[in-house]
């Protein structure tokens, strides 16, 4: 008897932390982002983005990214005549290597993160490339 309670116990602790086991990225990353590039730190190499809805004061340009699900995103790009415009992108996670690789339509490598810190309004990352 004592050795079934055991056993069911064990289960269903190990049970517990199989559930909590946490997704990586975490579903807060899966959002609209804009830079706050205010707050970014030069020396570590990390750049801020905060929620798209966040209330930032005036700038000239702001890089914008939204990441989604499926693997997509779309991000605001500034052109050589100072036009901005969305491009449609791919985003992979390397587990291994811990970081994100963004890359364009035409499947070109534009940007290459390592995420430091994720919540509803901020995200931080470092900059790999």
């Amino acid at each position: 008897m004592k050795k079934s309670f055991f056993i069911a116990c064990l289960l269903f602790i190990s049970g517990n932390f199989i559930a909590q086991k946490a997704t990586y990225p975490p579903k807060e990353f899966y959002a609209c982002w804009k830079a706050a590039h205010e707050e970014n730190n030069e020396k570590a190499k990390t750049n801020v983005f905060r929620s798209c809805t966040y209330a930032f004061g005036p700038s000239m340009f702001r890089f914008e990214i939204e990441f989604f699900n499926n693997g997509s995103c779309k991000y605001l790009h500034v052109g050589a005549t100072d036009i901005h415009y969305y491009v449609e992108g791919k985003w992979t996670y390397d587990k291994k290597k811990k970081m994100i690789i963004i890359k364009d339509d035409k499947g070109k490598v534009e940007y290459k993160y390592k995420i430091k810190e994720v919540n509803k309004e901020k995200l931080t990352l470092v900059m790999l490339n």
